[in-house]
């Protein structure tokens, strides 16, 4: 075989030479060159032929793991420790003192005095007595620029007493509160000079009152409520009324989450005043009735009021409903509701509201016919709230102050009355910025549609409060107090000018106390801060910027 390839090549390798032409080696070439350039070489691309080898191999090889797992149980190594038993640590009770004493010196030659007397700590009993007074012997400064005497002096005395027993609570209390103001607020356009003695005008008031009530701890019991006070009360002019109320209150759970009650009271204004010397009684009852449930609750009730006077026998009825809806529970709360009630008034509550009206002068009751209400309550967090409310009332018979110009000065106010339409939107929000800080805001705007009056007489179209705490670190204590009153009118008598405008004003308080220790304590009241002239009333200005200070000592 080998022999057979040798052999073919050798055939081969002949006809391959014969075939090749003639060359002689030594055969000469001569040429003339030119160089153009130098020579540059050049490599041309190459293309490799991209295949790569597949191993097609018909024999597959499959990995099989068995295996077995046996189970240990794992024993770990505990290590008990004893607990300390539990016990109970005593509440801490603050420690009571038996009074206190607070002595204070302001501008406008004003002093304060204050002194509480208890007795300490006592689960059956307690009774204490209370002592108060201010006054102030400064001037101020009328629109004429004419300054009067505007002195003004309060006193209060006060005897209360508490008895508990095994179900009930017994509160007693006996005091006397003595007023004394100045007409002051004379008419500017007059020129005149008042005396002190033909411009003043005292108030007394002794009085007195009982109340005892049930003291169980849930309403599945009869619950009770009793209550009876008296006043007489006299003015420098021998003006003398005497006020005796009581009112009461029953209540009891039935059927699980609805309760039933009634509440009733009366009040006898036996007067002897120039205005009115019949007596004048009042009888009002009102059955309710009150169903709650974690999402709502409803309130429905009858209010009825029977007016005497002089033998005559007349009726209120009113018709008293309220709902309130669980939105949000513990965040927002959506009320509306009806109202009804008939007010009755007294010389002394009159007294209080507008020290500065006409001696022994009475008031008719008001009429509140119905109001309907509406709005939201709830809470932001735990440390904030807010009010939102809304209402639309029919009064008739609603009082107003006006200036009596029979006598020529204007200094004395009498009542005029009018049957109004009271829109009314209120709100209201309170928050605790830390721990030492609280903010209060307030404000009302009202509207009033007149049948007869051309005004709602010396009522603001809008009011209100903003009040700021501050406490560091329990040793002072910041606060800050602002209001604000709309514009007014009161009623004028002069055909050219039949009303007039009295501007809103802002009224800033400010008050820092200093506890120097526990038993003695320092602080400052800066009044009126902007020094604003304003009037509280037609022709009656304010004291205006004022300073305050004093101590308090626990005794």
């Amino acid at each position: 075989m080998k022999n057979r390839i040798f052999c073919i090549f050798l055939l081969v390798s002949g006809c391959f030479f014969l075939m090749m032409p003639d060359i002689s080696a030594q055969e000469t070439i001569s040429k003339e060159v030119r160089v153009v350039k130098p020579y540059e070489p050049r490599l041309s691309d190459a293309f490799k032929i991209n295949l790569l080898p597949v191993m097609d191999d018909t024999l597959k090889i499959s990995t099989e793991t068995t295996y077995t797992v046996y189970p240990k149980e794992f024993q770990p190594v505990y290590q008990f420790k004893p607990l300390k038993p539990a016990r109970m640590e005593s509440e801490y009770i603050p420690k009571l003192y038996h009074s206190y004493l607070k002595l204070a010196f302001g501008s406008y030659a004003t002093p304060y005095g204050e002194l509480s007397i208890t007795n300490l700590r006592s689960k059956t009993w307690s009774i204490g007595v209370w002592i108060r007074h201010i006054s102030s012997y400064g001037n101020v400064k009328l629109k004429n620029d004419e300054k009067v005497y505007a002195g003004y002096g309060d006193t209060d005395f006060l005897l209360h007493g508490k008895k508990v027993f095994k179900k009930s609570i017994l509160t007693a209390e006996a005091g006397v509160n003595q007023d004394w103001i100045n007409y002051y607020g004379y008419n500017p356009d007059l020129d005149t000079t008042l005396l002190r003695d033909d411009i003043k005008q005292d108030y007394l008031d002794i009085y007195g009152g009982l109340k005892m009530q049930s003291a169980y701890m849930d309403s599945n019991h009869l619950n009770y409520k009793f209550q009876a006070n008296y006043h007489y009360f006299k003015d420098r002019f021998d003006n003398v009324q005497n006020e005796i109320y009581f009112d009461g209150r029953l209540n009891k759970i039935f059927f699980k989450n609805k309760m039933f009650g009634l509440d009733f009271g009366g009040l006898y204004l036996g007067s002897n005043m120039d205005s009115l010397s019949n007596p004048v009684t009042y009888i009002n009852f009102k059955p309710w009735y009150s169903q709650i449930t974690p999402l709502w609750r409803l309130d429905l009730a009858l209010n009825v009021t029977m007016e005497n006077e002089s033998g005559k026998m007349v009726p209120h009825i009113y018709p008293n409903a309220r709902f309130h809806f669980n939105v949000v529970p513990q965040y927002l709360t959506a009320f509306v509701g009806v109202k009804g009630e008939f007010e009755s008034h007294s010389y002394r509550q009159m007294a209080a509201e507008n020290p500065y009206q006409i001696p022994g002068l009475n008031v008719k009751g008001t009429d509140r016919k119905m109001n309907f209400f509406g709005g939201f309550n709830g809470s932001f967090s735990r440390k904030s709230a807010y009010h939102i409310r809304a209402s639309y009332s029919l009064v008739d018979q609603m009082y107003f102050f006006v200036n009596d110009t029979l006598s020529g000065l204007g200094n004395q106010f009498y009542f005029e009355y009018d049957d109004v339409q009271i829109t009314r939107i209120f709100g209201e929000v309170s928050t605790q910025i830390g721990p030492n800080a609280w903010i209060f805001l307030k404000a009302n705007y009202y509207n009033y549609g007149m049948s007869v009056q051309a005004r709602a007489w010396n009522k603001p179209d809008f009011d209100a409060t903003a009040v700021a705490r501050y406490n560091f670190r329990k040793k002072m204590m910041f606060e800050l107090e602002a209001y604000y009153v709309g514009k007014r009118y009161a009623k004028s008598y002069e055909f050219a000018k039949p009303e007039i405008a009295l501007d809103g004003f802002v009224d800033m308080n400010f008050k820092a106390e200093y506890q120097f220790t526990k038993l003695l304590s320092f602080y400052l009241r800066l009044n009126n801060i902007l020094g604003k002239r304003y009037e509280i009333w037609n022709q009656y200005p304010v004291q205006r910027f004022s300073i305050f200070g004093g101590f308090t000592y626990t005794l």
